[in-house]
This record gives structure tokens, C-alpha cells and sequence, in this order.
């Protein structure tokens, strides 16, 4: 007796988008025109998959899920973010590029990447309530700043700072969000201070 496919995952890659094969149950969804238009944005933010067709399919089990290190990921077109497809994004190139495995690394990685896709919370590092709203939306000015440590953060554990993560998050907390019109002086200064737990 066959076995009956999950309902959480839907695989049977069909249809191509131009380096997007989708499942047909994704080819059919609803939501899939603003889903294409997010999945090309963000991979413009990945020159290191050019050239390689990535595989979508549909879950329901998350907002989106990824094979580390590979060529396939899954997504709720109903709960996707700028920053859910850079996390999937990212878990693609873990094991390579540079990029060390786990979900925290991850999203410090993904907040890295550049400050548009930014647009939610991360899922794994601790981002203080000052940087988002309850409803989960990031606050007008803030994009910037969590990319600017998480840049440094990454770059810091390029030169052997093996509590990047750590330091990401105290960083955070240190630094006080402005308004969307203000700079924030001293950052430089900020980013570079003490490293310690």
C-alpha cells in the first residue's frame, strides 16, 4: 500500500521561474506572484547561488525550512518575510562560504546580509523589544542599526571572536534605537567595545 505524502511538506518540483523550480501545490498557491517578487529581491542578496536553481516547495509545518549546505527549501507563503526567506537563504550556504552551522548562527548571518530584508524579528537570537513592536514589525530606523552589528559581528568571528552571537545580542542591548532621522554617534565606538560575556 502507498504511502499517503505528508501533509506538512509538498515536494513534485515542477514549474520554473527563472532560478526557482516550484512544487505544483506552491505553482498553484494563492499567495505565489508576491512570494516569486520577495524570492527574487532576496536573491539578489546572494551572489554565491548564481547559477544554482534552488527547489520550493510548500509547508505548513512553519514559516519556511531549508536544507543546510543544499538546493531545497519550503515555505508558508502566508508568513513570509523578507527575513524568513534570507534565513532559509542562509541555511543553504551553511557548510560552505564560510558560514558555520545552527539556527542562531543563522540568524546573525541572515540580520547580516544587508539591512532591507529586515522587515521581522529573528527567530533565534534575542533581538530587546526597543528594536520591534508587539505585532512583530521592526521599527521605522532599526534596520540599519541590527545590520550594522550583526555585520560586525560576523566580521569579528571572521578574525576568531568565537562568541560573535554573544556579542550580538549584548551590543544590542547597549545601544540605544533613534529615530528613523537621527545617526547614531559613537557606534563605531560601541561596536568595538569590550567582547566579553
Amino acid at each position: 500500500m502507498a504511502k499517503k505524502p505528508s501533509s506538512q511538506l509538498a515536494f513534485s518540483f515542477g514549474e520554473n521561474r527563472s532560478g526557482f523550480v516550484f512544487t505544483r501545490p506552491l505553482a498553484r498557491h494563492r499567495y505565489l506572484n508576491g512570494l516569486v517578487r520577495k524570492l527574487h529581491y532576496v536573491r539578489r542578496f546572494f551572489p554565491e547561488l548564481d547559477g544554482k536553481p534552488i527547489k520550493v516547495g510548500l509547508t505548513r509545518a512553519a514559516s519556511g525550512m531549508a536544507v543546510p549546505g543544499g538546493d531545497q527549501l519550503w515555505i508558508n507563503p502566508a508568513q513570509t518575510s523578507y527575513h524568513t526567506l534570507t534565513h532559509e537563504f542562509v541555511h543553504l550556504l551553511q557548510g560552505t562560504h564560510g558560514v558555520p552551522a545552527g539556527e542562531r548562527s543563522c540568524d546573525v548571518f541572515a540580520l547580516a546580509r544587508h539591512w532591507t530584508l529586515i522587515d521581522s524579528p529573528p527567530y533565534y537570537v534575542r533581538l530587546p523589544v526597543a528594536y520591534h513592536t508587539t505585532r512583530g514589525e521592526i521599527r521605522p530606523g532599526c534596520a540599519m542599526l541590527i545590520y550594522s552589528v550583526a555585520r560586525r559581528a560576523v566580521d569579528m568571528r571572521k578574525t576568531g571572536l568565537r562568541n560573535y552571537i554573544a556579542y550580538f545580542e549584548k551590543a544590542l542591548k547597549q545601544l540605544k534605537p533613534e529615530p528613523p532621522h537621527a545617526k547614531w554617534p559613537g557606534i563605531e565606538r560601541s561596536l568595538g567595545a569590550s567582547t566579553g560575556e
